[in-house]
């Protein structure tokens, strides 16, 4: 059963019998009223993102509480966000729908409408989240670095090997990372991202390219780190 798009309570729908609507096409005034209430503070309710499990990539769709939050603070929230709480399968279950695996070599390995992934499997996820790199979100940036007195800085992180590949990742970062170490997932920006694979008797590196340069990083991979001026 495909039980994706089964959201009535959350996706109201609407009838309009013969006859129920003005001359000219137009709805009757009770009907446009009536969508303007169910659809008021709908802004924003799901996020194009990309998770990376060792072997697998999931590209699809999230939602989101709440169309200012960043993907970072929902990855790092006690809980992840579900609309219907009964159709979890795991405490700590992501649901991704319109989803897309990928693995090596094979673009759209399967897709499905929905799938629950455990967060602990989740090395990094990057999201297209349109005001990360807008003049607004810049000076969102400018105005905390100020406040904070936190200094942009450089990194290089490698990554414990996972089904014979591992991440070699470069980026930067604000602040003190012992601070951010302690949260689950920590944001980079500026990222170089390659991931290492062995192939045979010789490991290969390839590049990977993210929008934004952007990724949230999952502290429980990090093997090992060093800093850049």
């Amino acid at each position: 059963m495909d039980a994706l798009f089964a959201f009535p309570h959350i996706f109201p729908y609407y009838i309009i019998h013969a006859g129920s609507c003005l001359a000219g096409g137009r709805e009757p005034l009770w009907l446009r009223k009536k969508k303007i209430i169910e659809g008021a503070g709908m802004e924003e309710t799901s996020r194009d993102i990309r998770v990376f499990t060792p072997g697998k990539q999931y590209s699809g769709k999230i939602h989101i509480p709440n169309a200012s939050l960043r993907t970072t603070d929902i990855f790092n929230s006690a809980n992840f966000f579900w609309k219907d709480p009964g159709e979890k399968s795991f405490g700590d279950a992501l649901l991704m729908f319109n989803v897309t695996i990928s693995i090596d070599g094979i673009r759209e390995f399967q897709k499905f409408d929905q799938v629950q992934i455990r967060q602990p499997n989740i090395i990094f996820f990057h999201d297209n989240f349109k005001e990360l790199g807008s003049s607004r979100e810049k000076k969102r940036a400018d105005v905390l670095k100020k406040k904070t007195q936190e200094e942009k800085k450089g990194i290089h992180l490698v990554t414990r090997v996972r089904v014979n590949s591992f991440f070699d990742i470069r980026g930067s970062f604000y602040g003190l990372f012992k601070g951010k170490s302690v949260q689950k997932y920590i944001p980079l920006s500026d990222v170089v991202l390659h991931e290492v694979i062995r192939q045979q008797d010789k490991w290969v590196k390839k590049k990977i390219q993210l929008p934004n340069n952007f990724m949230g990083i999952s502290t429980a991979y990090i093997e090992t780190c060093s800093f850049e001026d």
